[in-house]
């Protein structure tokens, strides 16, 4: 049976009584039609499930468990002008669980750009929607930092092999290619397909893949 959850960042094991607010309440009884004494979770992003029970305007909590990320990847991916692509994108890596998701720019990126806020509302759909315990630490960045990202996923790389490539940090570029310039910057490259894929595309089946 369907449990809905909420995300609610500020909920630790200390609390008995978790208060909604109105959008919250307004969602859970007249989108998704949970009536009071229905089971409700919730999950703080950081690894823990509250488990409990609507009454009202509250959840009353009964349990809760506590899980631990099985990987900690980080990805950077660029803005895509579509919105609905993009927003795919964004919530398909928080169902997987990544940990770190980079958002920015490449020199081939679109002229495009999307605020901290709604990617953020997107996030929080996903986490929902999904009912995972982790929330990704999300940051905008206008550069790539090749420190932290040496490695990138690109057409002209090695086939990947998992158990050869033993990577939880990458890159994934923009529809129009990475430049030359950028190629060079990365230490390793490596290709999950012969032919081209969307960037949405890759950016799932990399993560999917690394897991």
């Amino acid at each position: 049976m369907f449990t809905p959850t909420i995300f609610l960042p500020e909920v630790n094991s200390n609390e008995k009584n978790v208060f909604l607010e109105d959008s919250k309440v307004h969602h859970l009884k007249n989108v998704l039609r949970i009536k009071d004494y229905d089971s409700v979770n919730i999950s703080n992003g950081v690894g823990e499930l509250f488990l409990g029970r609507l009454v009202k305007d509250q959840v009353e909590i009964n349990s809760q468990n506590k899980y631990f990320r099985k990987n900690n990847i980080s990805i950077f991916v660029p803005y895509l002008r579509e919105k609905n692509r993009f927003r795919f994108m964004i919530e398909k890596l928080v169902e997987l669980n990544v940990y770190r998701l980079f958002i920015g720019k490449t020199q081939n990126t679109q002229n495009t750009k999307f605020d901290i806020e709604k990617i953020h509302n997107w996030a929080t759909s996903a986490v929902e929607q999904s009912g995972t315990p982790f929330f990704p630490k999300i940051e905008i960045t206008d550069t790539i930092n090749y420190k932290i990202f040496n490695t990138c996923f690109d057409i002209s790389g090695n086939t990947f092999n998992k158990d050869e490539a033993n990577i939880n940090t990458f890159a994934i570029g923009p529809e129009g290619g990475w430049t030359k310039e950028e190629l060079s910057n990365f230490q390793y490259k490596y290709k999950i397909s012969d032919f081209s894929l969307r960037t949405d595309t890759a950016a799932i089946t990399a993560v999917s893949l690394v897991m």
